[in-house]
């Protein structure tokens, strides 16, 4: 018997009052849930206080990094820029993750933090060292601009913060007058179930004869479908229905089946798995299965069995429908095959691919250059060993690392361009040339590949930077020795010309006046005669001493001698020449013996003497000292004339040199170049200190030749 449509909109109408009975206390207490959990929300005053004490720090550093640009002092640690960049960074760190760090990317200003944090840990290796007044104001703006930017955060909060709180009480007013309506619906809703229930009490009786009814019609369409097996059991399995399309599958008829016990009937059921799920079938647990048979001659089929409880006249029953799905079951099994096989052919060429993967990584990690790829939001996918090398700034952190941060890195190395400061993904190849560290040259490329991916490249061009600057070196000093010898023969023409011009002159004189000369008038052209060819010899001699430097013939014949009498002659053989300066000699009790070669050593304290006396004016005075200092001897010259430029230091024992303060003094800028290159034939060096106007040091040293002497030195 069929329900009549008005049943079911009974049934329909009573299924909304339940619904919506459900529905309305559902939602009463979900809003009372939602007001409680505003309730128990933390007030948003919490998140303005950390964000106006960060703002605070902030102001702080600024203010100690001004007081450190003007030079002020110090009185307390807790005043000085280093602490207080500590305590903002920690202050900061705070504003960066939870519950504050969702509210500041609420407002899109934690792309702005974040690069402020990132630039206050960049700078804080740089307050460790003496910041200078430029560093210290550049630091200081930039930390009142992140004070600005949390000023303009804090802002936002506090007009959040009291449209939260209308929006809050309006909400809570909606929720009352919602709760009451939803309170009438479950009042409603209840009265109407109510009223179902009685009605339902006595439309069951007249259910029960229906179903009576209904069974047995069910028992007529059963037993007239012969295309599907059906059979209905009790509790111990014992067959109470039996259809024609069961006789079809398994060749047993319903006479023959009806009252038996199922596992009596045919091998199917007396199968484990079969006979479980016909039992659960029994308890209320429907369930489906599929049972594959092999005959002897090599004919398979499948039977798909579907277990559902069943219940009758209040009977705990079973019934299962039995269907033969076995050209099913064998397109499965065929598609089954298929996929293994392609999963198969999936896995070997998955396992190819992870081979010649493991090959490229093999060979980029063995490679001397540095390799690093990033997808196309810039997230780092792989790096090898040689670009983590790199750290050009020790702070490298590659499981957060982003194509961003990693080229900001490099933007502090010299040669570095802007486009490293890009806070994307660069559009374009970047190409250039770092200094990484200390004489560490590296070339780094950024490329895209066709799929997006970024491919960085870090390629060591040290030695090719070392081989351009010793090029450029060897350059400049071809420039510089071509330059010092176009000076050096102008000057030799003009200082050659100069005693040939006196020779001349006096040559004439004599001649022209005869006999006429007195003896004193004559004596005064003879000596004048001498002294030029005197200044001749020594022109001569110091471009000789040159020639023999270059062509290395000069040699060292090292013996032991007295440096005290070596120098003291030197000495008073210059007070003879220079009547007019005052040379002052100090030396040591203990008498010096000193291993060199002699001839040699006396040519540099000559050439050092000679050139104190004519650098010092017209009144000069020259102190040479001599002292031991362990193994080795020293000896000093000092004057108090025109001095060296300092930088000009670097460059005075360099051929044919002559500083900007000897303009106007005859010299060919050879004899401190020749005397150095002695210092060094001996192991030696002359050291020099001097000041502008000030006067010069010259100071040199030669190793003592009596092992006891130099121990009692020491």
């Amino acid at each position: 018997m069929k329900p009549a449509p008005q049943n079911y909109r009974v049934a329909l109408v009573t299924l909304l009052a339940i619904a919506s009975l459900v529905a309305c206390l559902v939602l009463t207490v979900a809003r009372l849930l939602s007001v409680e959990s505003d309730l128990r929300s933390e007030d948003t005053h919490a998140k303005l206080w950390q964000i106006t004490q960060a703002q605070f720090e902030a102001e702080l550093l600024a203010e100690s990094l001004a007081r450190k640009a003007a030079n002020d002092l110090f009185s307390k640690r807790d005043e000085e820029p280093s602490f207080r960049l500590a305590i903002l960074i920690s202050r900061s760190a705070i504003l960066l993750e939870g519950p504050i760090g969702e509210l500041v990317e609420k407002f899109g200003a934690m792309a702005g933090l974040k690069q402020a944090y990132l630039q206050l840990t960049l700078a804080e290796q740089f307050f460790n060292e003496d910041l200078s007044p430029e560093s210290a104001l550049q630091l200081r703006a930039q930390a009142r601009d992140f004070a600005y930017q949390l000023r303009d955060v804090a802002n936002k909060i506090m007009q959040l913060n009291r449209e939260y709180g209308a929006e809050t009480r309006l909400k809570y007013m909606r929720v009352v007058f919602e709760s009451m309506a939803f309170i009438v619906g479950i009042v409603i809703s209840a009265a109407f179930l109510l009223v179902r229930l009685f009605r339902g009490v006595r439309e069951a009786k007249q259910a029960r004869r229906l179903l009576r009814e209904e069974q047995e019609l069910s028992d007529l369409v059963i037993n007239n479908i012969s295309n599907q097996g059906i059979v209905i059991f009790d509790e111990s399995l014992s067959c109470l229905l039996w259809n024609p399309g069961m006789q079809g599958l398994l060749g047993l008829g319903p006479d023959s089946a009806v009252g038996h016990q199922l596992q009596e009937l045919d091998a199917l059921f007396r199968k484990p798995d079969i006979a479980k799920s016909l039992a659960l079938a029994v308890r209320g647990t429907s369930s489906i299965f599929e049972d594959e048979n092999f005959s002897e001659v090599g004919q398979e089929r499948c039977l798909e069995i579907n277990s559902f409880p069943l219940s009758m006249a209040e009977r705990k029953l079973g019934i299962a429908f039995v269907r033969d799905v076995t050209h099913q079951w064998r397109a499965r099994k065929q598609a089954e095959r298929e996929n293994f096989d392609l999963e198969i052919k999936v896995q070997q060429r998955t396992a190819a691919l992870r081979r010649a993967e493991r090959r490229l990584i093999a060979a980029i990690e063995v490679a001397p250059d540095g390799f690093a790829a990033f997808d196309t939001s810039g997230k780092l996918l792989f790096a090898n060993e040689q670009i983590w090398a790199a750290d050009p700034i020790a702070i490298w952190c590659w499981e957060e690392m982003t194509l961003q941060t990693f080229l900001r890195c490099f933007s502090m190395c010299e040669g570095a361009d802007a486009c490293l400061l890009t806070t994307g993904v660069p559009s374009e190849p970047i190409e250039l040339d770092l200094l990484i560290r200390k004489e560490v040259w590296a070339r780094l490329s950024v490329t895209r590949a066709d799929d997006g991916t970024i491919f960085v490249r870090l390629t060591d061009i040290s030695d090719y930077k070392e081989s351009a600057r010793v090029l450029q070196n060897a350059l400049d000093r071809e420039r510089e020795m071509t330059s010092a010898y176009r000076s050096f023969v102008s000057m030799v023409s003009h200082q050659f010309r100069t005693p040939l011009a006196i020779l001349d002159s006096s040559a004439q004189r004599i001649l022209r006046r005869g006999s006429n000369l007195t003896q004193d008038e004559l004596a005064t052209r003879v000596q004048r005669i001498r002294n030029a060819t005197s200044r001749l010899t020594r022109l001569v001699d110091s471009v000789l001493n040159a020639a023999k430097l270059d062509a290395g013939r000069i040699e060292v014949n090292p013996t032991s001698c007295n440096l005290e009498g070596l120098v003291l002659d030197i000495c008073e053989r210059q007070s003879e020449l220079s009547s007019h300066a005052d040379i002052r000699f100090t030396a040591t009790d203990t008498p010096i013996q000193v291993y060199c070669d002699p001839i040699l050593v006396e040519q540099v304290v000559i050439n050092l003497l000679s050139n104190a006396v004519k650098y010092s004016g017209d009144n000069p005075v020259v102190e040479v000292k001599l002292w031991m200092d362990g193994s080795r001897a020293f000896c000093s010259v000092r004057d108090w004339g025109i001095g060296i430029p300092p930088d000009e230091l670097s460059k005075i024992f360099d051929r044919f040199y002559r500083a900007r303060t000897a303009s106007g003094i005859a010299g060919t800028g050879i004899g401190l170049n020749f005397a150095q290159k002695i210092m060094h034939l001996h192991g030696g060096e002359i050291q020099v200190e001097s000041y502008e106007a000030s006067g010069s040091l010259f100071t040199f040293d030669l190793p003592v030749s009596n092992a006891d002497q130099a121990q009692q030195a020491a």
